[in-house]
Order: structure tokens, then C-alpha cells, then sequence
């Protein structure tokens, strides 16, 4: 599963939504999830799912790189929407010795789940989508932070990619050496992994010395004074993307007030 996780990894494809502005896609993300926060009615999440759907095939993304990345997550998401099935009171449709069931639990759980799996879908876009650079250049530009900070955030996002490639890395030295990370019950296992935490936690240490290193001898100094190779400059298509998504929350917030 570790060889799946592709959330945070650019995808490289000349695609529509690769060649908007980044500030115009993260102020989209934005908007997208809080519309998805407001309110749970089903016309709402049908149109927020056909937008994600537009946006996952105009960026030109596989679908199956995309669950990929949401497989490794999937058993947290579950678990984080299933509690909801047996905390909401409401119908009881079954009782297990105490511990109801019921009909408003499956409604909410159902939702929750729906909202859980588009907002990292979506948010997983923007990192397929923009490099590093575009994304630290745009989280500048946004929030107006300074350069150093929205490059510490952008290496912060892409790290945990890193991390679990340099996991997997791990593992396989280990289980040529007869390491089994995959039979026991679930002490056994947690002993085995212990065998790799010392190895991730010391090359990721490494890692980051050596990219420190990489960006001090390319003479690299974040701050507002700092000048760009490529300005961020807004296209018509980005204009367009501005147009669409005003039309996105109008007819959000009026499906929110119908229904």
C-alpha cells in the first residue's frame, strides 16, 4: 500500500487546469471545500461531484492515480464517518446490546463520508496540478506571506510523499535482511516496524540537511524583496475560471437555500 500514495506529488501533463494560475486554483480549492462545509443536501453534493469530475478530467490526471492516493487513507476516512452511525439519535433501525443504529446515523455517515473523499480529491488536484514553485509563488500571493514561510509550507506538503517513498524504501531493505511486516498479529507487526522508524527518522533528518544545503549553496533567501524568474500574471482563461466559479457558488448557495 506504501507504494501507492501518490497525494502531494506533481503529475506532469500538459492539461487546461496545469496551465492556470495557481492563485486562481488554491483561492478554487478554497471555495470548494467551504461550499462543501455549509451544508448537507443531496442536489448540493451532486453539484460539487460533477465539478470534481470536470476538474479531475480536465487536468488530465489518471482517476486511478488519484484513488491510489486515497487508498492509504481510505480506513481513516471510514472510520472518522462511521462513528457518526452510532452517536446521531434519531430512527433506531437496530440495537446491539445497547448501541443503536440508526436511520439518521446512516444519513449523516453517508454524507460525511461523500464530503471526507471530495475534499481530499479536490484538494489532491492542486498538488497534482502545480509545481512546488508555482504552489510557493501562489501561497505568497494569496495569504501574503513571506517567502520563507510559504516555501516551508510547500516542502512541508511535499515531504509527506517523500516520506512514505523513503518508508517503502525501508521496508524492502529490511524484509531482504528476513524482516516480516505482514504476518503476526498486530504487537508482532508494531515490534517489526520498529526496526524501521530509527532508519526513516535518521534519512529524513538527512534529507532535509541535504536539501538546506541545495538551496544555501544556490544562494537561496526568502523575503519580500526577493524577485521572481516568472511573475504570476493572470491569462483570460484564468478570468474564465473566476467566472465559472462565481456561477459554482451561486447556484451552491441557491441549492443551499432551496433545498
Amino acid at each position: 500500500m506504501l507504494k501507492d500514495v501518490t497525494l502531494g506529488q506533481y503529475y506532469s501533463v500538459d492539461s487546461v487546469v496545469h496551465r492556470l494560475d495557481p492563485r486562481f486554483k488554491i483561492r478554487f480549492t478554497i471555495a470548494y471545500i467551504l461550499l462543501l462545509l455549509l451544508d448537507r443536501n443531496l442536489p448540493l453534493f451532486s453539484i460539487l461531484s460533477v465539478v470534481f469530475l470536470v476538474s479531475a478530467y480536465l487536468s488530465k490526471v489518471p482517476f486511478s492515480h488519484m484513488l491510489k492516493g486515497l487508498k492509504s487513507i481510505f480506513i481513516f476516512i471510514l472510520i472518522c464517518s462511521a462513528l457518526n452511525i452510532f452517536t446521531t439519535p434519531g430512527h433506531a433501525i437496530v440495537n446491539l446490546g445497547g448501541i443503536e443504529i440508526t436511520e439518521e446515523g446512516l444519513i449523516k455517515f453517508g454524507f460525511i463520508f461523500w464530503r471526507m473523499v471530495l475534499m481530499i480529491l479536490m484538494s489532491s488536484i492542486i498538488m497534482y496540478t502545480t509545481t512546488p514553485t508555482e504552489l510557493t509563488d501562489g501561497l505568497e500571493k494569496c495569504f501574503h506571506l513571506s517567502g520563507s514561510v510559504a516555501m516551508g509550507i510547500t516542502i512541508a506538503l511535499r515531504f509527506v510523499s517523500v516520506l512514505f517513498e523513503e518508508l517503502h524504501r525501508i521496508m524492502r531493505a529490511q524484509e531482504a535482511r528476513g524482516a516480516n511486516f505482514h504476518k503476526g498479529g498486530p504487537i508482532r507487526r508494531l515490534k517489526a516496524l520498529s526496526t524501521v522508524i530509527i532508519p526513516l527518522f535518521r534519512n529524513s533528518i538527512d534529507r532535509a540537511s541535504n536539501l538546506a544545503d541545495a538551496m544555501d549553496a544556490r544562494c537561496y533567501e526568502g523575503g519580500k524583496d526577493r524577485t521572481k524568474l516568472n511573475p504570476l500574471t493572470y491569462e483570460f482563461r484564468d478570468f474564465i475560471g473566476y467566472v465559472l466559479l462565481l456561477g459554482v457558488i451561486a447556484l451552491s448557495v441557491w441549492m443551499i437555500i432551496k433545498f
